[in-house]
């Protein structure tokens, strides 16, 4: 019997999902999606990609099951180093994007995952829609980010995981679009 060979993705994975995955013992939809989301990434053989930026919020913010898949990662050196390079034509954009002085302040806390999004293999994964809302508007204007793929495992109708498990396809649906 053959094994279907699976296209191998870099994936950028905000702390927030860190933060929410639950223990092996967890129930909560939220914690126990993430942790499966998680899971899952390593065992398809998916990279992570690691940047200062997304090291120090990890460290603030992982449970204690994403500190020691971490470490399992680390082990099967799938920990893709990515360079913290600002864009500035994203920061002015994001500047620009809207006169709510608290969007911009949503934009730019996570733009540092957008900006790893596009050094990498445009693939994120976060849980917060809001920014991915104010985000998805901005591909409006700025074509730079329209081929951002983002994805909520937290959301059972988007089938993380098995996208995860079909090679975290660049499905037209997933991406920031206005």
């Amino acid at each position: 019997m053959s094994k279907k060979k699976i296209r191998t993705c870099c994936l950028v994975i905000d702390a927030s999902i860190a933060h929410a995955a639950g223990t092996l013992e967890s129930r909560h939809p939220t914690g126990a999606r993430c942790r499966d989301f998680l899971i899952r990434v390593r065992g398809v053989c998916h990279r992570m990609a690691w940047s200062e930026a997304i090291s120090a919020e990890w460290n603030k913010h992982q449970s204690p099951f994403a500190a020691q898949w971490l470490v399992s990662m680390m082990n099967l050196q799938k920990l893709r180093p990515v360079k913290d390079e600002l864009s500035e034509d994203l920061r002015e954009a994001i500047a620009g994007h809207s006169e709510d002085q608290n969007v911009v302040a949503i934009m730019r806390k996570d733009a540092h995952l957008i900006e790893a999004a596009l050094a990498t293999d445009l693939r994120l994964a976060a849980l917060d829609d809001t920014a991915r809302g104010h985000f998805s508007r901005l591909a409006a204007t700025f074509e730079s980010i329209r081929g951002v793929i983002w994805v909520n495992p937290a959301i059972d109708e988007e089938q993380a995981i098995d996208w995860l498990e079909d090679g975290a396809r660049a499905e037209r649906s997933r991406r920031l679009k206005p």
